[in-house]
């Protein structure tokens, strides 16, 4: 999975979250939330050889082009 990751076109990344359910292995035992997507851009960025701001902004560059915002 590591492997593709690193191989994502940051025009195919959006970051969100499946709260309540399913957190991130990083906090095993926890309920999901929205305050734990700092640590997974975090966690992807690094993955893909970016910076996590470089990460978000196309995040949410991809939402706003998703959604029509």
């Amino acid at each position: 999975m590591h492997r593709v990751l690193a191989q994502l076109p940051l025009d195919a990344v959006v970051l969100e979250t499946d709260s309540p359910d399913m957190a991130p292995a990083m906090y095993p035992g926890q309920r999901n939330s929205p305050e734990h997507l700092p640590a997974i851009c975090t966690a992807l960025a690094e993955r893909m050889g970016i910076s996590p701001s470089t990460l978000a902004e196309a995040s949410t560059r991809n939402a706003c082009a998703l959604f029509n915002w």
